[in-house]
């Protein structure tokens, strides 16, 4: 009768990193039996495991692992997303919260999907509100050409909400502007 051979002996211990624009940083390490099921997997990891800064673990990127090169899985970015517990945190009672949802093209043949959140110090009027997000409009179709990890990175790293915080607070008082969500479709 023939030894029969443990499933966890078959596998190999692939270490997962993350894409260039992270310094191609070790997110973790997964067990596979062969390199082509590992294509399409995704790992979650907050933006202070990857950075080390405090203020940013409010923050969770999504890499997919795009290619195999030996032990090394290599990733690509998915998505990125903010905390539902810290936006709740900056509404308050009085406040107007404008969200704010667009489908853009990003360098050729990349779709993604973002979501904006802005929060007023005060209620806000119908009409202010329809301009703060053709203000936001306008600013993310500046943003049509660019490619995918440079928008990613204005986007953690705040340029992006800056940028929208400095042009709508000439409409109305504004509390916050956050970048919730970025996706790739």
């Amino acid at each position: 009768m023939a030894k029969k051979i443990s499933a966890w002996k078959q596998k190999q211990k692939y270490m997962i990193v993350a894409p260039e624009n992270f310094d191609l940083h070790e997110l973790g390490e997964t067990f596979s039996k062969d390199s082509e099921s590992l294509i399409g997997r995704t790992i979650d990891v907050s933006l202070k495991d990857l950075t080390g800064d405090k203020t940013k673990q409010h923050l969770k990127l999504v890499f997919e692992i795009k290619e195999v090169k030996g032990n090394k899985a290599h990733t690509g970015f998915k998505e990125f997303n903010v905390n539902p517990g810290y936006l709740r945190s900056k509404v308050r009672k009085g406040s107007t919260k404008i969200d704010y949802v667009k489908r853009m093209e990003i360098e050729p043949n990349k779709r993604i999907q973002i979501k904006v959140v802005a929060v007023t110090h005060e209620t806000v009027q119908t009409s202010r509100d329809k301009d703060m997000r053709a203000k936001i409009t306008e600013i993310l179709d500046r943003y049509k050409n660019t490619k995918l990890d440079e928008f990613v990175q204005s986007t953690l790293f705040g340029k992006l909400g800056t940028e929208i915080y400095r042009e709508i607070k000439k409409i109305a008082p504004i509390r916050r502007v956050e970048i919730e969500q970025v996706r790739v479709i």
